[in-house]
Formats: C-alpha cells, sequence, structure tokens
C-alpha cells in the first residue's frame, strides 16, 4: 500500500519515534468517517509487534498534575479535590488554548492529541442530539447517560473555577464542549494504569487509574481478537509497552486491540459503538430491601449513597448470573413475611417455604417483565431524525436487553414451576394462576 497519510499522522509518528516509540513498517493509519483506521501496508506477520512506547508518552494523572501545576503556577494542593478524569482531560484540553510557545514544552501531547477525532465525529450518548437520546429513554443507558452528564458538568466546574483563577482568559475558553470531547477521548482510549506492570493486565483494579497510550489506543477492537501486551525495562528509554498481534494480518486489512469482553452498554456510552449480538451483554438490575422489593434501571449517586438495603446485580445473557438475583429476591420475601407473620423465636426464619419461594418467583418475573416493557420500541417513532450508526447502536443494544430480560423471565418461571412441584410433593393445595387463568 503505497498511499501518502495526512500530514498531522506524519507528524504524530515523527513524535512518537523522537519519544523512544517503535511502530512497526506496516502501519498505516487511513482517514475514515469516525476518525482513523490503523491499516496493514503489507503483510504482518503472527506475534508481531505493532507499537511499542515507552512508559513516559504515557498521559497519567501524574503527567497532568505536574503539567497542570506548573503551566497554572499554582501549589498541587489545587488539585487535591480532582479525580483521574480531570486532571487528564484539562491537561488534554489545555492544549487547545495554550499558544505552544507560552507552554515552554509543559504540554507534551500536541501531536498526539491533532490526530484525535473531532467532536462531530464522537459517537457516545453525551454526542447525540436530543432525538437520538430520546429514542433510548426507557433503558439503563438513557439515566446512566443523564447521570454522566450530572457528573461530568459538575467536575467541569470545578476545574473551570481553578484554571480562570489562573488565568482568566484560559478559563474564558475552557468550555463544557472541550472538556466533554477531552473527557470522551479518555473513556473512549485509556486504559487501566494495570498495563504499566510487569505483569499487564486489562482488568481495573480500587487503585487502578485511566492512562493513554498514544499510538497503541489507535487500534480498534475487535472481540477475541489474540493479542498481548508486554512490557519491557530493558530500553534505554525507560520501561516500555508492546502491543503484540498474535494472528497475521494481510496486506490491507485492519489492524486491531482486544479491549476485552465488555457489553454494548459500556461501549456504547464510553466509546461510541457497539456489537451486534454482543455475548458479553448485561442488564444492571437494582434490587431493594425487604419494604420496597423495588428495581430501577440506573441509580443516581444520591440513592446509591443513601440506603445499604439497594443492591446491584449484573446479569447477562441466557440469564448468567441470575442466581445472586434470585437470592436477593428470596431473601427480601422471607424477610418481609417475617415482619408481617411475627415469627416466633422457635420458627427457622433462614428457610424459605414454598410459599415464599412462590411469592419471590413472581415478584422476580414481574419486576423483569416492567423492565421490559419500560424498554424503548425499535424502530422509534423519529427514526428519520436519528443518524444511521446511532439507529445501529440502539438496535444493537435492545436486542441484548430484551433478549436478557427475556431469559430472567423464563428463569423466574422455573423457579415457579419448582416451587409449584415441591408443593404437590408436600401436599399442599397450591393453585397454579395459569391454569386458573385457562
Amino acid at each position: 500500500m503505497n498511499v501518502s497519510e495526512p500530514e498531522n499522522v506524519s507528524s504524530f509518528k515523527t513524535w512518537l519515534v523522537d519519544g523512544g516509540a517503535r511502530i512497526h513498517p506496516a502501519v498505516h493509519f487511513q482517514p475514515v468517517a469516525s476518525g482513523f483506521n490503523v491499516i496493514a501496508g503489507s503483510d504482518v506477520s503472527a506475534d508481531a509487534p505493532v507499537v511499542s512506547i515507552p512508559f513516559s508518552l504515557a498521559i497519567t494523572p501524574d503527567v497532568s498534575r505536574t503539567a497542570l501545576t506548573q503551566l497554572l503556577k499554582v501549589a498541587e494542593s489545587a488539585f487535591d479535590h480532582w479525580n483521574e478524569r480531570q486532571l487528564e482531560s484539562s491537561y488534554v484540553t489545555l492544549h487547545w488554548l495554550v499558544d505552544p510557545a507560552a507552554s515552554k514544552g509543559i504540554l507534551k501531547h500536541g501531536p498526539y492529541i491533532a490526530t484525535l477525532p473531532s467532536p462531530d465525529r464522537l459517537r457516545t450518548p453525551l454526542h447525540f442530539s436530543d432525538a437520538e437520546l430520546k429514542a433510548f429513554q426507557g433503558s439503563n443507558l438513557y439515566g446512566a447517560t443523564l447521570d454522566r452528564r450530572r457528573d461530568w458538568e459538575a467536575e467541569w466546574q470545578q476545574c473551570k473555577s481553578v484554571i480562570a483563577a489562573a488565568n482568566a482568559s484560559w478559563g474564558a475558553q475552557f468550555t463544557w464542549d472541550r472538556y466533554l470531547t477531552a473527557s470522551t477521548y479518555l473513556s473512549s482510549r485509556a486504559f487501566p494504569s494495570t498495563v504499566l506492570s510487569s505483569t499487564p493486565s486489562l482488568v481495573a483494579t480500587p487503585t487502578s487509574h485511566p492512562v493513554l497510550l498514544p499510538g497503541i489506543d489507535s487500534l480498534n477492537h475487535a472481540r477475541g481478537h489474540p493479542v498481548s501486551w508486554v512490557v519491557s525495562t530493558a530500553d534505554v528509554s525507560g520501561p516500555s509497552i508492546a502491543l503484540v498481534i498474535h494472528s497475521p494480518t494481510p496486506s490491507g486489512s485492519e489492524l486491531l486491540n482486544n479491549y476485552g469482553p465488555k457489553p454494548n452498554s459500556e461501549f456504547i456510552l464510553g466509546y461510541g459503538f457497539s456489537l451486534p449480538n454482543n455475548p458479553d451483554d448485561t442488564i444492571v438490575l437494582k434490587i431493594g430491601g425487604p419494604s420496597t422489593g423495588r428495581s430501577s434501571e440506573s441509580a443516581s449517586s444520591s440513592e446509591a449513597s443513601k440506603a445499604d438495603a439497594a443492591r446491584r446485580w449484573e446479569v447477562g445473557r441466557n440469564a448468567r448470573g441470575a442466581e445472586p438475583v434470585w437470592e436477593a429476591v428470596l431473601a427480601a420475601v422471607i424477610a418481609q413475611s417475617a415482619d408481617d407473620d411475627e415469627m416466633d423465636e422457635e420458627g427457622d426464619e433462614d428457610e424459605p417455604s414454598v410459599e415464599d419461594e412462590l411469592c419471590a418467583a413472581d415478584m422476580l418475573a414481574e419486576m423483569i417483565q416492567s423492565l421490559y416493557d419500560r424498554l424503548p420500541p425499535f424502530p422509534p417513532a423519529n427514526a428519520a431524525e436519528i443518524r444511521p450508526d446511532v439507529l445501529l447502536m440502539l438496535d444493537h443494544y435492545l436486542e441484548g436487553q430484551r433478549d436478557i430480560l427475556e431469559a430472567l423471565v423464563a428463569f423466574a418461571r422455573e423457579r415457579e414451576a419448582g416451587a409449584m412441584e415441591k408443593a404437590r410433593e408436600q401436599g399442599l393445595d397450591v393453585v397454579d394462576e395459569e391454569e386458573e387463568d385457562e
């Protein structure tokens, strides 16, 4: 493939190599509607390192904090209440506000940021039009989007106040749209800092944080694609991390990464794309305490901090993970029965009765059916107002949500059938509501 690359890509590659990175000679950036795809300009053999960068080129919270402290001429304590996203997103945003000469080398990632997609090419829900977001109303994703907008806007205001106090001109230019764009880069491109260790891992931990890895983060995702992260400490430029693709890539094909198993809800909210029939799809249920017995699609941060009774459960396709949901609902029913019946101390309160199991099965089925009925229709009535790629995400997302909820209803009915069988074995006279309706 002998096609020249855009000037910003050439500058980016030069910046990478000057900083100690190594790029496979076949790597070619091809412009597409969403930004760039990384294509094999010639055949790439299996087990080839595609991109390797020193840790020093990564955008991390520490790199961002140091740069912000120097550029704004404030004490590090000014950022004590900022989270990692605020630090890294503010660092990225300042590249658009500060003249490179004025930054005196403090803002080091300009060539990288110049290759990232423009805001009009981003497709996470915070970049949807009102009509597009409305099409998701009634789903988990709709509530999660509103929660994210509220949280990120609060973060932006906090960042803006610190920056404006240090430099009024920069503060005036530190707009919500710019912060949103930078934060979307972080949600869609960052990896957990656990990859920058002697045993790299994509599994985040309570102490890990997001890091941007220029060059490595350019590759798109393919589920199950065989890749490895290899950390080397022998490089002259310091420790480095390389992405190795274990399958051969023929000339003209896209070089791909593997972000790990994720549901479409996470892909859409954080990345702006979805997979058809995604086997890793999930739905999050919130089971209330014994007195509430309620569920909701998404909990706001204020709700989440209220009662210890509210618990969240993630269930996948084929009712994967449904057993803990069943146990939580059954426990709530048993506790409620104990309160209602004022069981004496001799009774075995922990052993569910047939009536408890029947009640729990019915409660779970009704709860799930309610969630199912609240899902938006597809195609939506306003389909003509929705961009094709957003409509496709909606289709993929709703297919997964409906499939999971249908499996959960079937799971609840199986539990009900099991309880009915127990009742018959115990000689109890229990009426099957479906047979009675017939």
